[in-house]
């Protein structure tokens, strides 16, 4: 199948694959192998919509940069990140396991620093132009500002369960018959649902300007101070709310607990000092403020589906 994205993956230094068994025969599948990555890329491209497949082992560190300039370029792209280790880098943002990125035509650029020796693995659904400015205004009775606005917050959350389903049921799908072009419609439209219910849901309950800025107060303070042991009672004081409205509102704003936050905030940093730095895991622990060893090994392992000394190993892989 020729279209836009499977010429410009064959510039790239992508190869047509035939051999390969792993994903729907409905698509094409493309496999590259060179001193930075090895692995597979399956894109299914419609007039409507496009849905990929990343299935790479990262050599090197390795800067991916695409460009709306292309032709292809949709008006709207999804993606979640089953496996990732690395950045965004436009805007700043760590890429990490069970992860949504959106990337919208105005900006123009996007930007991974992807980390070597670490599997980059992701399903991604593309809309074109044609399909967003008519589907939605029909089906949501929204326009392309409010869509915009609701990708932004989406973005921001930690992907449900419905999300996973959807590229669950993507990766498993491999049959050739006539409904397979309505099944993938059907996900395509599925997800686009999820993500205008997610807005209507956090606009009928929106935390005002105060608690907005409250609770971005909180977290700059999370960030400079997460190996530290920090009180609830601070954070209540420098928010200026009770213990349950910071509970309920931190939540509602970041789809998450704050003990979550300064956990994924702690493994972050910590994977940078295992990869950066020539310490004991015992001593990592401490760095990033966990005195138990055996507890900071379990929540590792719990937000990067490997143990501390197994994610070492797998980064100096070159």
């Amino acid at each position: 199948m020729s279209s836009v994205y499977v010429d410009f993956m064959l510039k790239m230094g992508f190869k047509l694959d035939s051999s390969c068994k792993k994903f729907s025969p409905l698509g094409t599948t493309l496999s590259i192998s060179n001193e930075f990555m090895e692995g597979y890329y399956w894109i299914y491209d419609n007039k409507d919509f496009a849905i990929n497949i990343h299935d790479f082992k990262v050599k090197k560190d390795y800067i991916v940069q695409n460009s709306a300039q292309r032709e292809d370029t949709p008006l709207v792209s999804i993606s979640y990140f089953k496996t990732a280790h690395g950045e965004t880098l436009s805007p700043y943002r760590p890429a990490s396991d069970n992860m949504i990125f959106t990337f919208f035509e105005y900006q123009k650029v996007f930007r991974f620093f992807l980390h070597g020796g670490y599997p980059f693995f992701s399903v991604g659904i593309e809309y074109k132009k044609d399909f967003i400015e008519n589907y939605i205004p029909k089906s949501f009775g929204i326009d392309k500002a409010d869509l915009i606005n609701a990708l932004q917050l989406f973005d921001t959350f930690s992907p449900d369960n419905r999300v996973k389903s959807i590229a669950d049921g993507i990766l498993a799908y491999n049959n050739t018959t006539p409904l397979s072009e309505i099944f993938y419609e059907v996900k395509a439209k599925e997800l686009l649902n999820i993500v205008v219910d997610t807005y209507f849901e956090h606009s009928r309950d929106k935390l005002s300007s105060a608690d907005d800025t409250a609770l971005k107060n909180i977290c700059f303070y999370i960030n400079d101070h997460y190996a530290s042991d920090i009180p609830q009672k601070l954070l209540c004081e420098i928010a200026f709310m009770s213990k349950t409205s910071l509970k309920e509102k931190f939540r509602k704003k970041y789809n998450m607990s704050i003990t979550e936050y300064i956990q994924r905030r702690r493994i972050t940093v910590a994977e940078h000092i295992l990869i950066s730095a020539d310490l004991k895991i015992s001593e990592v622990a401490k760095a990033v403020g966990y005195t138990s060893h055996s507890r900071f090994s379990c929540l590792f392992k719990k937000y990067t589906s490997m143990f501390p000394n197994d994610f070492r190993k797998a980064g100096f892989l070159q």
